[in-house]
């Protein structure tokens, strides 16, 4: 049987955050170039997945070819080794 956890479990997660994190700034506290993005956003929720995750395909294939050489590494490594 296990032991018992001494650690005290918190059922509270609360998150500490100090007053100026609190206060969320208002459109007049804001620069030119905050208001400028707001106004920007578009206002459908739609957006181009592809122009928006183009890195991962680029990252998908770096592993593939990383996952590629190392299989290929352990090929020749078993045939000399054996």
């Amino acid at each position: 049987m296990a032991k018992k956890s001494r650690r005290v479990r918190k059922q509270d997660k609360q998150v500490r955050l100090s007053a100026a994190q609190m206060v969320q700034p208002t459109v007049a506290e804001m620069g030119n170039s905050a208001r400028a993005a707001i106004q920007a956003q578009p206002a459908s929720k739609e957006a181009d997945l592809g122009e928006e995750y183009r890195y991962v395909i680029a990252d998908l294939k770096r592993i593939g070819i990383i996952a590629a050489g190392m299989l290929a590494v352990l090929i020749v490594l078993a045939y000399l080794l054996t």
